[in-house]
């Protein structure tokens, strides 16, 4: 399995995203308990957000992606897709 880091950049619609954001959380503590999701989260600058994911291919993330119901209620503006070669750190074996 492959290591993908998600760039989430949200849109102009605060409202509406926070009004989505229970079901986004829902969605993505269902993936990390399933070990898909390694790591998840907001900037600080409130720009957008920053997810790692463990997955098969790059399709495979991106399927998940359509799931989010970020994606689905098209609160986010864009999000970039880079497969990541971890070399060091706690999560690599």
């Amino acid at each position: 399995m492959a290591k993908f880091v998600v760039e989430m950049v949200y849109g102009d619609d605060e409202e509406r995203r926070l009004a989505v954001r229970p079901d986004h959380r829902v969605y993505a503590k269902s993936l990390a308990q399933q070990g898909i999701l390694l790591a998840g989260g907001p900037y600080e600058d409130g720009a957008g957000a920053q997810l790692v994911y463990e997955a098969a291919d790059a399709a495979a993330v991106q399927r998940l992606l359509d799931e989010d119901p970020y994606l689905k209620e098209g609160v986010i503006a864009s999000t970039t897709v880079r497969e990541w070669n971890a070399i060091t750190g706690s999560w690599v074996s």
